[in-house]
Order: structure tokens, then C-alpha cells, then sequence
């Protein structure tokens, strides 16, 4: 049998330059079926270096490997090695990670003996690289024997750092974050850049590097930062690599050192140009102006710079770090939670791609955990969180496996009804085995532990065990080194304030060495800074505090808003909780019947969340108020099977979403884009064939834009009367009167409107109707219709579109301030054009007048009288 081999020919298509009989290829022996690659390989090799293509040169790397073995000329296998390096690096910036790791040690197998000596680059390289994808690859143990070759054969501090700093990753994902820190101590005095001693004297040096990289900053505008110039030192280069690699450990075990290594970086980076790691050295002194020196505006600014000096370098390895950090510790301050997940989700794709797994695996904790503070449904929370651990128990980190399964655990608990009102004991049977219980208490751990008491510290007070809560919460402190720098230590603190002002609690009983008003302080700044995140939960501290106090009337206000704040913003567990804590307050001063509507708030908020046993806890201990009020609720609501079938009912967004969609709204200024995406995003959560905005100006309704579903298109402009308009006007205007929504199944049977002759000619049978209030006051109406559907607008995309229209109200607010102040700008700048015109022509009047009145113009004026 004849195996067929056809060389390249100039006419022949790139995919049939090589034809190989497949059947006569199977049948040959291992030796022969190498010669055949070896052949093929130095065919490709020709082709690579004609053509210099990426895909010309995978093809004889792939060919040559597999004749390797016949290669035993050293100039040829040393020429195979370097092949492989080039093409792994070129598979890694592909994200092709597996396949280049493939490439690597292929390379290294090819090596000939004593090439440490005679091409130590192409061979340090090599072990390097192999190094470094075997850890993003889980297969720690391979990673560290190739370690273990580059620490003996380096020979210089530039190779020693490139080893130390591989090691320090290495032993950061096997929770090793003393021995990491170590490390890098060491490699760093290696390089010039020495970190201070342990004891008292780290924390005042720290504050000296932080208060220089302070001082170095406030001389620059911040814009100026991305025209740096670059370090042409590569030990300054290196120095940063080490600093960025020690980050994240240093943040565990020892927070001073963690701010002296933020602020060298920044330091370092301006007193010798920057280098491949300097903008990550912005976003870390960032965290550290957020977590230290509560600067949260300047240091999300300063975050955002990183981000773009970073795209503008090239360095897409960094990108997975650099979000989770923004996301993780300093935008939680200053937006809304959702911008976090969103951040999250472009450090999850990066992380993906790059290979960063350290990153990647922070990436999928942070994003469980602020999910679980909002309140998503818990179902869907504990399906994204199995596929997370999946992701980190294969790359093998530590810290993140024992995080994310104690928010398992956490979502177990809330969604097994058979444990309502059951406290799992906080020191038993919470962890998979003995061994990670006993983790817990290893400062290594510290991260990990915080979150599995935090949750377990919530887990206590839902079931009202507030002993333990307080115990829990104590313990999460201990663990959080004296910061806040993250949305999950502003838990803590939340729930460990309730606990202290629960009546359940004995009295003066305080584990914590904070009092109730320091708490609240901090959650007045952060509501102050942040209110998306934080104004719902102090509103609901100071209530219980009003409660605590005696302050009824108070209380009753500031329950109240504190319910409609977290609606809002779309936190659901935090309105069902705050819907709970009100309907106890009205049930312990006798007012049952007020009682039972705020009680049935909360078991079908907590419903909404998937808590099944905190809502079964609720139906068990408040049966009379639950089950009475869920009877009112089913009969003042037709079941669904009494309403007309469809087949294109409407299919409206959900919480989540809508949310996203007012954060859209909210963040534009133009008035007429702003009319249009409202219009379209009440149309799509509504199902509405017909929407339209009017404004409150001057005392009178105005129709201001309207979007028809049948045409597809948004009208806006110009503004029309109420009277003069095509809609149920007797509706809108009993909306704007009582502010309050109304959702008419058919409009043409409400007694209320049976005489508005819009709706008896035009026969619709659906209308929906809301008030947009801004500060108290009118701000406009969002009207809906659709004739298509009886009972087309739900209660529950009711409640949505209420969320949408106190949004807008807000966004139409600042934009038509936006657009005044624009047209004052204008008139200004009219006016300053004018008065610099007139006052140009004025003086050249005056010197007109100046030049006829001079003694040699009278003197011409004599002279030509004469």
C-alpha cells in the first residue's frame, strides 16, 4: 500500500497543498507514520517561512512534534524548541491556553541536553511559560516542578523575579498567602523595592507611601496619568509585576501591607515611567483610596482611568483583575449594584479567555454574593453558583471553593422549607467535611471565613435566632481587618445593627465593640454616597431605631420608606425583610389589621426571592395574618383561567431587567431620545399596542410624545393639550389627581369613565395608566393601552411600571433641567458675543473720534482749508 504525500505547488489551493491517504496512513507502523509527520512537518516548515502565518506555523509545530522522536540532530531539535515557543505564544494570545501549554512542553521535550547553557533563553522561556499555563490549568504539582528547575537554573534577578512571581501566583490559589507574601518580600529586596518589616513601624510607613502617592497625584490631573511616559527599566517593570502579584494575599493577611503595596506602585510608577502592571497599581491605590481613605468618587474615577489606560497599552491579561476590582471594592459605593454584575461579567469573559483564573474564580464569588444582596431568586442563584464551583475546583482555588460553598449552603437553607424557623448550628455540620471547617480558622482563610459567617449571620437572623446572629457576626467582623471594602462587609454591618435593636434581644446585650449609632453613621455616609445601594437599609435602621425609641409616628414614616427605597431599586429580599420588621412593629402596638397587609407584603416578597423557609417560618408563626391576607389577595384578582385565552400575551420584564432599562433612562439628557426610550421600554414591559408621555407644565397636562406599536415609530414633539388629544383623557386625569396607577381590564365598562367619549367610540378594552412624582410633585403620566386583550396589564407588571415611571420621573426631571441650563448657556454666550461686539465697536468709534480731535488732524484740516 502507497502512501500518498503531495507537495506544495504554487497553484495549489492552501487546503490541498498536503493530501494524505488516510486509509494507507492507518495501516502503517508507529516509526514509518512519524517519518510521514516529519516529513510533512519540514514541508509546512518551508511553507511557515514563506508565508510568516500564524496558521503555517501551528501546522509544522503540530507535524514535527509528532515526528519529533526521529530528530536527533541538537541544531534541529533546538530549532523545534524554538518553534514551539513562538507558537505557543502565539496560541495564548488566541486565549487558547490548553493548546499552547500543549506547544510548551513539546518544547521543552524537544530541548537537547545542556541547553540551559548553550540556548538558556529559548529554554528558561519555555519552562517559564509551561510554568505558568500549567497553574491556570489546575495541575499545581506540575507547575511547581517546573518552578523548581527555574529557581536552580536562573541567572539573573530578572529570571529570579520571573519565578518568584510565577511562585507567588502558584501558592495564592492554594491559599499559601504567608509563604506568597514571603516571597515576594524576598524577590522585591532583590529588585531595589524592599517592603517594610513586620510590627508597628509597616503600619507608619504605609501611611508615609500613602501619603506621598497622595501628594504625587494632587500635582496631576488625573487625564494626565494615560501620557505617562514608559519605564525603560526592566527591573522597575518587573518590581510592578511583583507588587501587582502580591495584591491580592497581602489584602488577606496583612491590609497595612496591602496599602503600602498600592501606594509603592503609584509611587513607582511615577518616579520611574510606567510599566506593563502600572495600571493595575492605579486601580489597587484606588481600592485602597475607597477601603482606607473613603474617598469613593476619586477612587471610581481613578478606577475608570485604569481601565482605559490598560485598553490603551494592549495588555488584555490584566483586564479580568482590573474589573473585578472596580466592580468588587469600589462601585458598590458609588452605583447601583447591577453596574457590579456587569463588570463582573466582562472580568468573567476576560478571565475566560486570558487564562486568569485567580481573577476569574474572585469574579464568580463577587457575583454570587451581590446577587444573593439583591435578592435574585434563589433558584437561579444556586444554578449559577454549582456551575462557578464547578469552574474553581478545576482550576484548584482554594479560597474561592470554600466561598462559594458557603453561599450554597446559604441558599440550601433558604430554599428547604422543611427547615422553617430552624437555626443550623453555626460550628456543625455547615462544611462538606472536618478539613474545611478547620480552614475556617486559619488566617490564610480569612476571606473565605468572613463570607461563610456573614451568610450564616443573616441565615440566624431570618430565623430569629439573634444570639447567633450577633455570635456570627462578630466572627465576620473579626475576619474583615478593620475595613469595609466590599458590598458583603456592608451586610455585616447591617445586619449586626438590627440584631442590636431587635426587642427579642436581651436588653443592654452587645457582643460588638460599635454602638448601634456608629453603624448607622457609616450607613448614613454610604446612602449619602450611594442611595441606589445603601438609602433603603439606613432608612430601615433608623426605624427600628424610631421603633426602639418610642417614636412611633416615626417609625411608621420611615418603615414605609424604607419599603418603597428598596421597591425602588429593586433589592427584593431587603422589601420583604423591611415589609416583615414593619408588620411586627404595628402587630406588637395592637394594629393587627395594618399588621396583616405588611405581614403578606413579606411572605410573598419572600415567596418572589425562593426563600421557601423563611416564608413557611412566616405562614407557621402568623397564620392568622399570611393566610387571611393571601385569601384577601386570591379574591380581589380573577383567576387566570377566567380571562380570555391569547395567544400573544404579552411577555413582560422582569425585575432585573427593568432595572437595567431604568439605568438607561436615567443616564440620558437629551430630552427627545430620553421621551423615546421610554415610551419603548414601557411598551415592551407593558405589552402595550400604544403609549404615550405627557408633561405637567404650568399648571396643564401636555402631550409631549407618543409611540404607536402598529407603525413602529416614536412621535415626539410638539407638545399638544390633554383636550386636544387621541386618548381617554377622563383617565389621565383621575391619575393625575390621585397620583395613584390604575390598570383598567376594560375601560369601557369603568362606571367611573362611562361617559370620556374616547373610550365609548373607540371601544379599547385595556388601558393602563401611572403618575410620574418627583419629590411629591407632578412631574407627568405614562399612559398605555391595548386593544387587543381584555385584562392585557397584570399587577405584577403594574408594580413593574410603577418602578419604570418613578424612575422616569426622576431622569425627565434632570433632563429638561439639563436642557435649561444648556439654553441659558446659549443665551449667555449670545449675549457675551454681543456685548464684546458692541464693545469693539464703541472703541474703534472712540479712537475715530480721538484721531479727529489730535492737533495734527486740525492742523490737516487748516492747511486744506487754506
Amino acid at each position: 500500500m502507497k502512501l500518498l504525500c503531495k507537495p506544495a505547488d504554487e497553484r495549489t489551493p492552501r487546503a490541498q497543498v498536503l493530501k494524505v491517504d488516510i486509509d494507507a496512513y492507518a495501516a502503517l507502523p508507529d516509526a514509518e507514520r512519524r517519518a510521514v509527520h516529519l516529513r510533512l512537518g519540514r514541508m509546512a516548515e518551508a511553507r511557515s517561512q514563506r508565508e510568516r502565518s500564524d496558521e503555517a506555523l501551528f501546522e509544522a509545530a503540530h507535524h514535527l512534534n509528532l515526528g519529533a522522536p526521529l530528530i536527533v540532530e541538537p541544531r534541529e531539535r533546538a530549532a523545534l524548541a524554538a518553534m514551539n515557543l513562538a507558537a505557543g505564544r502565539k496560541a495564548r494570545e488566541r486565549g487558547a491556553t490548553p493548546a499552547a501549554a500543549d506547544l510548551f512542553e513539546a518544547g521543552i521535550a524537544a530541548l537537547p541536553d545542556g541547553s540551559f547553557k548553550r540556548d538558556h533563553e529559548i529554554a528558561f522561556s519555555l519552562h517559564a511559560e509551561a510554568a505558568e499555563c500549567a497553574h491556570l490549568g489546575g495541575r499545581l504539582d506540575r507547575a511547581e516542578s517546573l518552578l523548581d528547575v527555574l529557581a536552580a537554573e536562573a541567572r539573573s534577578d530578572l529570571e529570579r523575579a520571573r519565578a518568584y512571581e510565577l511562585r507567588i501566583a502558584v501558592y495564592t490559589t492554594q491559599g499559601r498567602l504567608d509563604e506568597a507574601v514571603a516571597l515576594g518580600k524576598t524577590a522585591l529586596a532583590m529588585l531595589g523595592v524592599p517592603l517594610p518589616e513586620d510590627g508597628p513601624g509597616r503600619k507608619a510607613a504605609a501611611d508615609a507611601e500613602l501619603a506621598a502617592a497622595r501628594v504625587a497625584l494632587g500635582t496631576r490631573r488625573l487625564k494626565d496619568l494615560l501620557d505617562e511616559p514608559e519605564a525603560s527599566d526592566a527591573r522597575t517593570r518587573a518590581a510592578l509585576r511583583l507588587l501587582m502579584a502580591l495584591m491580592l494575599p497581602a489584602a488577606t493577611v496583612n491590609p497595612p501591607l496591602c496599602t503600602f503595596i498600592a501606594a509603592r506602585q503609584v509611587n513607582l510608577s511615577l518616579e520611574r515611567g510606567h510599566g506593563g502592571a502600572s495600571s493595575y497599581g492605579y486601580m489597587a491605590y484606588a481600592w485602597v483610596a475607597a477601603r482606607v481613605l473613603r474617598r469613593y468618587d476619586e477612587a471610581y474615577e481613578l478606577g475608570q482611568l485604569a481601565i482605559e489606560m490598560n485598553e490603551r497599552s494592549g495588555q488584555p491579561e490584566l483586564s479580568c483583575r482590573l474589573r473585578v476590582v472596580l466592580g468588587a471594592h469600589i462601585s458598590v459605593f458609588t452605583d447601583h449594584l447591577l453596574s457590579s454584575l456587569d463588570l463582573f461579567q466582562a472580568a468573567l469573559e476576560a478571565g475566560h479567555r486570558t487564562g486568569d483564573l485567580t481573577y476569574l474564580s474572585q469574579a464568580c464569588v463577587h457575583t454570587a454574593l451581590v446577587r444573593f444582596g439583591l435578592g435574585d431568586e434563589c433558584e437561579a442563584v444556586r444554578a449559577e453558583v454549582d456551575g462557578f464551583l464547578s469552574l474553581v475546583r478545576r482550576a484548584r482555588e482554594e479560597l474561592s471553593i470554600l466561598a462559594l460553598a458557603g453561599v450554597r449552603r446559604a441558599l440550601d437553607d433558604l430554599m428547604d422549607a422543611t427547615r422553617a424557623g430552624a437555626s443550623r448550628p453555626p460550628s456543625h455540620g455547615d462544611l462538606d467535611d472536618a478539613g474545611d471547617e478547620a480552614k475556617l480558622s486559619v488566617p490564610a482563610y480569612g476571606a473565605a471565613a468572613r463570607v461563610h459567617y456573614a451568610l450564616r449571620q443573616q441565615i440566624c437572623f431570618l430565623n430569629e435566632d439573634h444570639e447567633g446572629a450577633l455570635r456570627m457576626g462578630s466572627l465576620a467582623e473579626a475576619r474583615m481587618q478593620g475595613g469595609v471594602d466590599d458590598h458583603l462587609a456592608t451586610e455585616v454591618f447591617f445586619y449586626t445593627c438590627l440584631t442590636l435593636l431587635s426587642p427579642t434581644l436581651a436588653r443592654g446585650r452587645q457582643l460588638t465593640t460599635v454602638s448601634v449609632a456608629s453603624y448607622r453613621d457609616r450607613f448614613s455616609e454610604w446612602a449619602e454616597r450611594c442611595p441606589d445601594n445603601y438609602r433603603h437599609k439606613h432608612l430601615l435602621l433608623r426605624a427600628e431605631s424610631a421603633r426602639a425609641a418610642g417614636e412611633e409616628l416615626a417609625a411608621m414614616k420611615l418603615y414605609d420608606q424604607a419599603i418603597e427605597s428598596a421597591k425602588v431599586n429593586g433589592f427584593v429580599r431587603d422589601e420583604a425583610l423591611a415589609s416583615e420588621l414593619c408588620a411586627k412593629f404595628h402587630l406588637a402596638s395592637g394594629r393587627e389589621r395594618i399588621a396583616h397587609v405588611y405581614m403578606a407584603d413579606a411572605h410573598e416578597g419572600y415567596l418572589r426571592w425562593g426563600a421557601a423557609a423563611k416564608a413557611r417560618q412566616l405562614s407557621r408563626k402568623y397564620p392568622h395574618l399570611v393566610a387571611r391576607a393571601a385569601l384577601l389577595g386570591q379574591q380581589s384578582r380573577p383567576p387566570e383561567s377566567a380571562l380570555p385565552a391569547s395567544t400573544e400575551r404579552p411577555t413582560p420584564l422582569d425585575a432585573f431587567a427593568l432595572l437595567r432599562v431604568s439605568r438607561a433612562i436615567c443616564g440620558e439628557l437629551v430630552p427627545e431620545r430620553l421621551f423615546e426610550r421610554l415610551l419603548r421600554a414601557l411598551s415592551e414591559s407593558a405589552g402595550a399596542q400604544r403609549a404615550v408621555l405627557l408633561l405637567a407644565r404650568d399648571g396643564a397636562l401636555t402631550v409631549e410624545a407618543e409611540l404607536d406599536g402598529d407603525r413602529g415609530g416614536v412621535r415626539v414633539g410638539p407638545a399638544a393639550p390633554l383636550e386636544a388629544a387621541d386618548l381617554a383623557a377622563s383617565v389621565v386625569q383621575h391619575v393625575a389627581q390621585t397620583q395613584q396607577p390604575i390598570a383598567l381590564a376594560s375601560a369601557a365598562m369603568d362606571e367611573r369613565f362611562a361617559d370620556d367619549p374616547y373610550l365609548l367610540e373607540g371601544g379599547l378594552r385595556s388601558i393602563l395608566c401611572l403618575a410620574m412624582t418627583h419629590q411629591g410633585r407632578l412631574t407627568g403620566v405614562l399612559y398605555a393601552e391595548n386593544g387587543a386583550n381584555a385584562g392585557a396589564f397584570r399587577a405584577g407588571q403594574v408594580e413593574l411600571c410603577g418602578l419604570l415611571a418613578s424612575q422616569a420621573a426622576v431622569a425627565v426631571h434632570n433632563a429638561l433641567r439639563y436642557r435649561d441650563a444648556q439654553s441659558t448657556s446659549r443665551e449667555l454666550r449670545r449675549c457675551n458675543e454681543a456685548l464684546v461686539e458692541e464693545v469693539a465697536r464703541l472703541t474703534e468709534e472712540l479712537r475715530a473720534c480721538n484721531r479727529d480731535a489730535s492737533p495734527t488732524s486740525e492742523l490737516r484740516r487748516c492747511n486744506e482749508a487754506r
